[in-house]
């Protein structure tokens, strides 16, 4: 592989500058330069709103505003910015892929994967007949892996996993054979061992294809597994930029420093006593669970089973991972004990208060957070209108209480103000998080609350989460595919596989070498996870070990 400093990089930002032109410009980029040469796996790291994505947008001139541009973008020989719209679309066919956070926003839910893909090659291949660009179609499938690759021209994102969907923008991103994949956020809401087959995947075209790799991600466990080189943004702001090995062992920057030390994997160490015999809050007792596509499928007993035999318990005080890869059945035990799905047989059972006749409260955090907040209403108002429903007349104290509540997820006072299509990733995640708190609830059941959020603040929303439990007893059903969350908050660990429950366990025993295989193979896609603990960290780059991990 060629990666020799006399080469002429593949991109070259200078100075660059983005602002929205209003009558006082808002500066949203200021001053960043970087190069990124042939070969490179250049990751550009930050928290939520430090402009990583703006930037990668900006690489591709798909920024969703009239922007003020300062500096220059240069990439594989051509200044971005000058470019006229023929030059651009020529650009973006053969010099830069990007592959979106999302797949499913994407691509089209009313068209085929095949549909997608052939109207793509039409445009690489215009004298092809139909069974060449059908064959190139099933082979770039096949070079990102996806089994049965001419099965799968046929059929809708909706009915790929999350994990075949991001490989299916993976192969579009490379179908013109570009010199640049920019990768913004692709495994955010993807499970671990999914996480590592896409990373894996990456990596090994790039290998492959001397290609050159820009991922944006705000997991630092990836960027220390995988990155030749990493960038770090502050509010807009380079801080420090480097070779990956040199910025991971010895970060110059306060906020470098900060940010690898909360991105720390702490190993369970901590002992756990035997499971406190507190009152159950949440109890499933031998739960069924089986979808069907048609009443013809329902009658003849073909479907999907997502819950078989399942049982395990929640006790109050008490926060319990439940995890699993996609499709486990993870998120349909949610719905099942928030009342949003009924069982086929079995019990769920939300126990009552010490009084023994008021059921006690829970709450929800949805997965999606833009698709759980109404877009045409600011945040403020949606919160209200929470506390107003359930009788909080008095404006004032309905106001103080959400400020309180706000404050306890990392957020300032004027994101109130904001639509939540103004709000970044991280930011809407919280705003879904405050609104399940609004109402202190007994019980919390949070469905990957923390997929879409960068590592200092997911440190500080699961203190806040362990100061609830501690303060009010509030029981916590945590779903997540990440373990590092797991081993920083869980008091117990519940495994599902295909509706099974494979594990449960404490967190002290969870890592003991004496699991299930499909458990172990869990903990061995942990990135990043043969780091040493968060404390070890902190006191090699001479940070107190309170340091506040808060939102900026």
């Amino acid at each position: 592989m060629t990666n020799s400093l006399t080469d002429d990089p593949v991109v070259k930002v200078e100075n660059l500058g983005i602002a929205i032109a209003t009558e006082r410009p808002i500066e949203l980029v200021k001053d960043i330069s970087f190069e990124i040469r042939k070969g490179d796996y250049f990751a550009l790291v930050g928290e939520s709103g430090s402009g990583k994505s703006m930037t990668c947008h900006a690489m591709m001139k798909l920024l969703p505003f009239t922007p003020l541009i300062e500096g220059r973008i240069v990439v594989d020989g051509q200044d971005v910015w000058a470019l006229d719209k023929r030059q651009l679309l020529v650009y973006r066919r053969k010099s830069v892929g990007m592959v979106f956070q999302d797949p499913l926003a994407a691509l089209n839910p009313v068209r085929t994967i095949g549909s997608q893909m052939l109207e793509t090659l039409r445009i690489y291949y215009p004298n092809a007949d139909a069974d060449e660009l059908r064959n190139r179609a099933v082979d770039a499938l096949r070079g990102v892996h996806i089994p049965e690759p001419g099965a799968r021209l046929g059929v809708y994102p909706h009915q790929l996993s999350g994990g075949l969907n991001q490989r299916v923008m993976i192969a579009l991103a490379l179908l013109g054979e570009p010199k640049l994949l920019i990768a913004d956020e692709p495994t955010t809401a993807l499970d671990m061992s999914v996480q590592a087959e896409v990373l894996d995947l990456i990596d090994e075209l790039r290998r492959k294809n001397d290609l050159t790799v820009l991922l944006v991600t705000h997991d630092l466990g990836i960027v220390r597994d995988r990155a030749t080189h990493i960038a770090v943004l502050q509010n807009g702001r380079m801080v420090e930029q480097g070779r990956a090995a040199d910025v991971v062992s010895a970060p110059k920057a306060d906020y470098s420093k900060e940010l690898f030390a909360a991105a720390s994997v702490e190993w369970p160490g901590r002992d756990t006593p035997e499971r406190k015999r507190t009152p159950a809050c949440l109890t499933f007792t031998n739960v069924n669970k089986t979808f069907f596509a048609s009443k013809r499928d329902r009658r003849m007993g073909v479907g999907i089973p997502a819950a078989k035999n399942l049982s395990f318990e929640v006790r109050r005080g008490e926060i319990v991972a439940l995890i699993g890869e996609s499709g486990s059945g993870k998120t349909t035990a949610a719905k099942m004990a928030m009342g949003l799905e009924k069982p086929d047989t079995g019990s769920i059972v939300i126990h009552k208060s010490d009084d023994g006749k008021t059921p006690l409260k829970a709450q929800m955090v949805f997965q999606h957070p833009r698709d759980s907040l109404d877009p045409l209403m600011k945040v403020e108002d949606q919160l209200h209108e929470v506390l107003k429903v359930h009788g909080w007349r008095d404006k004032d104290k309905r106001h103080a209480h959400i400020l309180k509540i706000i404050a306890d997820v990392g957020l300032l006072p004027h994101v109130l103000q904001r639509r939540p299509t103004y709000l970044s990733g991280g930011e809407a995640q919280r705003v879904v998080i405050a609104r399940a708190l609004l109402l202190e609830p007994d019980m919390l059941i949070a469905d990957e609350p923390l997929s879409a959020v960068d590592v200092r603040i997911q440190k500080h929303i699961l203190e806040c989460l362990q100061r609830l439990r501690d303060r009010l007893g509030i029981a916590i059903l945590l779903i997540t595919h990440d373990l590092r969350v797991v081993f920083e908050i869980a008091d117990q660990v519940v495994v599902l596989r295909h509706g099974r429950v494979v594990e449960d366990v404490p967190v002290s025993t969870f890592t003991d070498g004496a699991r299930d295989a499909y458990t172990q193979m869990l903990i061995n896609a942990v990135p990043g996870k043969s780091i040493r603990s968060a404390a070890e960290a902190l006191s090699e780059f001479n940070l107190p070990g309170g340091s506040a991990l808060v939102a900026e």
